[in-house]
């Protein structure tokens, strides 16, 4: 088994290995609040990077099927029904509806994972969901969206969790790229308090000064979630896989 991180979509450029999966991570928040929002009953998700083009797309869908969800810089967007926390996406606001995912870090990192054979979405919440849909792939990829193009601590820590919680149940060889053994670094120095991490994050500290100091709480959890986003398979839009399975793990 290969395993593959990169830090940030701009390090996976021109890497022209085919990869099996590739695992997104955005803990903050983008992969945790696409997760949240299939629990609370979203139908589908449509990740634009484009303003313009996403109040298009609502249009064509219906405001009435349809909702305009995400951040700029993490603050709220005018015209928009949501923003990019988890707890906004609830049953009763989403349920059953398409939702118009703004959000330039995950954006970028879906686009370019895209031409890979399967692109999943990961985070704390859905960590154990995540290995359960992988099986044993040949080749793994663990993208790291980042913070506008620049290393997160949190993604890095989770990809280093991933890898290792991955290695735990695997009897077969292995080999590591230098940043996935960082990762699995970063992993072991952070594992007795994610929160603590979240927190001295350079992304946990933004948002604490906005307000989103529950945002963090919940991003920090871990195993809450068996629902797995994944890019569909036209690669224009995220479906919801559900794992049925628990897998037993520990640091």
């Amino acid at each position: 088994m290969n395993i593959l991180t990169f830090f940030t979509p701009a390090e996976m450029t021109n890497i022209n290995i085919g990869a099996d999966v590739v695992v997104v991570v955005d803990v903050l928040r983008g992969s945790t609040t696409i997760a949240s929002a299939f629990k609370a009953g979203a139908s589908k998700i449509i990740p634009c990077g484009d303003l313009e083009h996403a109040f298009r797309i609502q249009n064509e869908l219906g405001h009435d099927k349809a909702l305009l969800c995400g951040n700029i810089n993490d603050e709220y967007i005018d015209g928009f029904n949501l923003g990019s926390s988890p707890l906004e996406f609830t049953p009763a606001v989403i349920q059953h509806k398409a939702l118009i995912f703004c959000s330039p870090n995950i954006t970028k990192a879906l686009a370019i994972a895209r031409h890979h054979q399967r692109i999943l979405l990961g985070c704390f919440n859905n960590l154990n969901a995540v290995l359960e849909c992988l099986g044993n792939p040949a080749n793994l990829i663990v993208l790291c969206a980042g913070k506008n193009g620049h290393f997160s601590l949190e993604d890095a820590v989770c990809a280093g969790m991933m890898i290792q919680f991955l290695l735990n149940r695997t009897e077969t060889e292995f080999s590591l790229n230098d940043a996935a053994s960082t990762a699995r670094y970063l992993f072991y120095r952070h594992h007795r308090d994610i929160l603590g991490m979240l927190n001295q994050s350079a992304q946990g500290i933004f948002l604490s000064k906005l307000g989103y100091s529950q945002d963090i709480e919940y991003s920090a959890r871990l195993n809450t979630l068996n629902i797995v986003p994944e890019l569909s398979l036209g690669k224009d839009y995220i479906i919801p896989t559900v794992a049925v399975e628990n897998i037993l793990v520990a640091p």
